[in-house]
């Protein structure tokens, strides 16, 4: 495993547990995070001691061809849909109310309901918000591990989708490297696999005219800016690792909904949402 990825995994809950205190407006959504950071390290740890095989045959010819190494819709799920139950169990101690009656409602469905519901969230289709969230809950530990079996080159990539599953990016962020200083990186939405782009261009749209493109600093978080692109519409934070070598992009990027909130009243409509859905 990308021993970098792994130190920062491992690093998460920390992490999470220094935010909650940091930001106290956050509190409560990030003492939610806490509990699905839990559930996925659980399985992590579980499913990376029983091992777990996808098939990657024909994954570099695909990538190479510009399309992403994994086909989600041909995966089986079957055997990891027994891990929502306990996700459920979860989400129903520690949600509000409405996530609580969400999350009973997906537990009511049956198995060939939740394979329904689950193929349409892998077709990028719109779905109930809350379902969403335990979707990606439990498929972000699965498929990080799967990710780790795939290597792609950075510099040949360069596209505003997932190398791997095709979805698109909630966070980027800035961090030095062997290669590179002051490299962008973009961190998938649901596999949590980072690739290189370009630092100065639209996520979205691909837009890098100057002058259609601004940061947003705020000075209480002077580590993470919102890229903003007036031709889309569309924002993104870019997380400096540089200023604060602790940070972990995603957790940064549920923390800071106060950013989230800013730009929704510009105008602004975010590139992906997290997890929890901001």
């Amino acid at each position: 495993m990308n021993t970098f990825k792994q130190k920062e995994r491992e690093f998460a809950l920390t992490r999470l547990m220094h935010l909650r205190d940091k930001f106290s407006e956050s509190s409560q959504i990030l003492g939610f995070m806490e509990r699905l950071l839990e559930f996925q390290n659980e399985l992590l740890s579980e499913l990376s001691e029983k091992g777990i095989s996808v098939d990657l045959s024909g994954a570099e010819s695909r990538i190479r061809s510009g399309k992403p190494a994994l086909n989600l819709n041909s995966i089986e799920w079957e055997p990891y849909l027994p891990y929502m139950d306990r996700l459920i169990r979860i989400v129903e101690e520690a949600g509000t109310e409405e996530i609580r009656r969400r999350a009973r409602e997906l537990g009511e469905m049956g198995r060939e309901g939740v394979k329904e519901l689950l193929s349409r969230f892998l077709r990028g289709e719109e779905i109930d918000p809350v379902v969403r969230m335990l979707f990606t809950a439990l498929l972000q530990p699965i498929l990080y591990l799967f990710a780790d079996k795939i290597s792609f080159s950075q510099e040949s990539w360069l596209r505003n989708t997932c190398p791997v599953c095709g979805s698109k990016p909630s966070v980027s962020f800035l961090m030095d490297t062997e290669d590179w200083e002051g490299a962008r990186f973009l961190r998938c939405g649901l596999c949590l696999t980072d690739w290189l782009y370009i630092r100065t261009k639209c996520v979205e749209c691909g837009n890098s005219e100057d002058d259609k493109l601004n940061y947003f600093v705020s000075q209480e978080l002077p580590y993470i800016e919102v890229q903003t692109c007036s031709l889309c519409r569309r924002y993104i934070k870019i997380v400096d690792l540089r200023k604060d070598g602790l940070a972990v992009p995603d957790l940064e990027d549920i923390a800071t909904v106060s950013l989230d909130l800013w730009a929704e009243s510009e105008g602004y409509v975010k590139v992906e949402r997290n997890i929890l859905g901001f």
